[in-house]
Order: structure tokens, then C-alpha cells, then sequence
């Protein structure tokens, strides 16, 4: 059976941290396509986030292949990918999530691209029961990526959104969020989809 894993603040602090300066990194700028940005995101992401005697976090990003008429993007619905390794001193959890980014706020989507972003989703729950949406806003000149379940969108329910940062902490780190079927991450890793890897090792648990 799967336990719950516990994670220290200090370890929690330190990739909230990274994931923020990563963002900040980015000048809103220079990125004006959706893909453009998330190659830029992907990169500024890479790296250890903390590394230290409760554990170690790591941080490696490429983005889903876009080019062609049977790329990874149009038959998976997906920009990229997340794949987590969770360690502790008891077991070993790997899960895999399908993120699809749109620059702007879904709820201000005109009709075509609202159904156009459904289609990407329904793409995405033919390969995973929970896929996400990384809506990407502008506030005071700076972009703050937000996560959303992009089942709550394709079933027009209210919904909550996570800043990029807050996320990871929050959900994938405790391991609430992602498909953890072996064939399932099997299939990420070795498709033509690139990987956002997350790896976070924990040597023992901090209540």
C-alpha cells in the first residue's frame, strides 16, 4: 500500500524559490508565443532546486515536439510533459502529467480557441485521467503561469488555479497529482513527447 509522503518545509521553501526566480527570469517581452515562452520557462526551470540532508530535488525540462502533422503536440493535445520519481526511505512513486499552455486567461478564450483548447483536452484524457492547463497571465508587466485541472474546464465548473510554484509544493510534491500506471509513464518517457522531469529523492520523512 502507498503511503503519504511528508515533505520539510526547508525542502518545500527551497523549490518554491527556484521555480519563482525561474520565472522571474523570463522578460514577458522577448516571448510572445505560447511555445516560445514555454521553451524559455523549460530552460530557466533546469537545475537542482535543493539538495541537502533531508533529500534532493531536481528540476530537467524540454518541451513536446510541435513540428509536423504528426508531432507530439497534435495527437497528444499536450505542451510538455512532467514526469516525478518521489523517493523516500520506504518506496519509490513515478507518475507522469500532460500540461496543454495557453498564453492568457482561459475564461477570456474567444469560442474558437475555447473549443479549440476542449479538443487539446479531450486529446490529453485519451491518454490520462487528470491532464492539466497552464494558463499564463500578464500582471504588472510580469507573467505568473497558473495551473488548472483541465477536467473542471472541459466540464465548465468552477475551478482553482495554482501558481507554478505553489503547484509543485502543493500537489505534486506530496504526490496528490499524476498517473502513476507504469505503462502510462513508460509511454512519456519513451514517446516522441519531451520531458519536464521532476526528480525529488527524500532520505526521511519530517512530520
Amino acid at each position: 500500500m502507498r503511503h503519504a509522503f511528508t515533505f520539510p518545509s526547508n525542502a518545500k521553501k527551497a523549490v518554491k524559490e527556484h521555480i519563482d526566480k525561474a520565472i522571474a527570469r523570463i522578460a514577458p517581452e522577448r516571448y510572445q508565443q505560447e511555445a516560445t515562452y514555454i521553451a524559455a520557462l523549460a530552460i530557466s526551470l533546469e537545475g537542482v532546486a535543493y539538495d541537502g540532508s533531508d533529500g534532493h530535488v531536481e528540476f530537467q525540462a524540454t518541451v513536446v515536439n510541435d513540428r509536423g502533422p504528426n508531432s507530439a503536440e497534435k495527437w497528444s493535445g499536450a505542451d510538455f510533459a512532467i514526469t516525478a520519481t518521489i523517493s523516500d526511505t520506504e518506496q519509490t512513486i513515478k507518475k507522469a502529467i500532460l500540461i496543454q499552455a495557453k498564453l492568457g486567461r482561459i475564461d477570456e478564450l474567444p469560442p474558437s480557441k475555447k473549443q479549440g483548447l476542449i479538443e487539446q483536452i479531450k486529446k490529453m484524457k485519451q491518454l490520462t485521467r487528470s491532464p492539466k492547463v497552464m494558463e499564463i497571465t500578464e500582471i504588472n508587466s510580469s507573467r505568473i503561469p497558473l495551473i488548472i485541472s483541465a477536467n473542471r474546464i472541459l466540464d465548465e465548473a468552477c475551478y482553482e488555479s495554482y501558481e507554478l510554484p505553489d503547484y509543485f509544493t502543493r500537489r505534486v510534491l506530496t504526490t496528490f497529482d499524476g498517473d502513476t500506471r507504469p505503462d502510462f509513464v513508460e509511454r512519456v518517457q519513451k514517446s516522441s513527447l519531451n520531458l519536464f522531469r521532476v526528480t525529488a529523492k527524500l532520505t526521511k520523512e519530517i512530520l
